[in-house]
């Protein structure tokens, strides 16, 4: 295959203002703290877009580009929340409803044999990490079973069946924050016990990225739009192109989403205006605190954050994938390490600019 780019790429969308955006900053940044490594980062800056980007998305034949879209992982959460309070806004859901009302009988029951009290663990719960549940996902069983038979395939009572056998409560709902994927998987599942279409669907439809523009982010597996394999980046774990390994090791609600980093910053950039929601309190709701154990650093499908003295709003992914939106600037950064081990130069550098900009 012909090689057809090379080297580091700077793309600025010039909308009809005219106003060109300064990539000088992003650039500078990205280039000290990635020292070679391979990204795709891009900014939102008032009515400017422009993306950053560097490496080869097929190693040794494709550079990558503005074009190529990624496994997203955690951030995926972002999105199923916003799916699930877009149900709350519908009164399809309320979050104060307990989990035994939303699953299965077999979810139910699996959960209560491990002491899980599922009348007591509510959907708001669920969002905020506080349920007390453990995260199959940290597990190293889990971790050594992907490394080790990365094509398996798994489905979403597996996961939990892996979060029951692997792990007891971690605490009593609310008590504390745990982070945990298992309850975005549940939380999957009752989007699509609610709605009675698949997540894919589910979150295409009430988010309603098609209407908004979000042309280039697809769910990897199960969505109408089909995936662009063409344009998928391949991701390297511990020195291994994960390219192959199967999406359903993260497909059902922590994870599972593939997007351009421009898309994701697009769909942030509309989020935190309230554009995604019906009711501005939906995202109030979305960013309080209120309610949530107070050294808690998530709410409801987001993390906060502290730079420079204000909140930013955030999330990353596992694969080496963040986006965060500041709204003392209004600027929104999303992007994608090639290396996940790069992650935290990709954190590092998404917050200096952040910091750069507000000087």
């Amino acid at each position: 295959m012909k090689r057809l780019f090379a080297g580091f790429v700077v793309v600025a969308l010039v909308l009809a203002t005219g106003v060109r955006a300064d990539t000088a900053a992003l650039s500078e940044i990205l280039d000290e703290a990635f020292a070679g490594a391979g990204y795709s980062v891009h900014v939102i800056e008032g009515d400017v877009g422009y993306s950053a980007v560097k490496g080869d998305a097929v190693p040794g034949q494709v550079a990558v580009t503005p074009a190529h879209v990624f496994r997203l992982a955690s951030i995926t959460k972002s999105y199923t929340a916003a799916t699930v309070l877009r149900l709350v806004e519908e009164g399809e859901l309320s979050l104060s409803q307990p989990l035994s009302e939303l699953v299965r009988a077999s979810f139910d029951t699996l959960l209560r044999s491990d002491g899980y009290n599922t009348d007591a663990i509510t959907l708001k719960h669920l969002l905020s990490h506080t349920a007390g549940l453990f995260d199959h996902a940290q597990s190293p069983n889990f971790i050594n079973g992907i490394l080790e038979a990365p094509e398996t395939v798994w489905t979403r009572a597996e996961h939990l069946q892996a979060a029951v056998e692997w792990g007891d409560p971690v605490g009593a709902p609310g008590e504390k924050f745990f982070y945990s994927d298992t309850g975005y998987v549940l939380l999957g599942h009752i989007i699509e016990r609610t709605t009675g279409k698949r997540l894919a669907i589910a979150v295409r439809d009430l988010l309603r990225l098609d209407r908004h523009g979000l042309t280039e982010t697809v769910w990897e597996r199960g969505d109408a739009v089909p995936m662009p394999h063409q344009l998928r980046a391949h991701q390297f774990m511990a020195g291994r192109d994960t390219y192959g390994w199967d999406p359903s090791i993260d497909l059902f609600g922590g994870g599972g989403l593939v997007a351009t980093p421009r898309d994701v910053a697009r769909y942030y950039h509309l989020l935190m205006a309230g554009l995604i929601f019906d009711k501005p309190e939906t995202l109030a709701l979305m960013l309080s605190a209120e309610g949530l154990p107070q050294d808690s650093p998530y709410r409801l499908g987001v993390f906060e954050r502290d730079i420079g003295g204000s909140p930013v709003f955030e999330h990353g992914g596992f694969w080496g994938t963040s986006v965060f939106h500041d709204p003392a600037t209004g600027i929104t950064v999303a992007g994608a390490a090639l290396k996940q081990a790069d992650y935290r130069k990709l954190v590092a550098a998404i917050t200096g600019f952040l910091e750069k900009k507000r000087n």
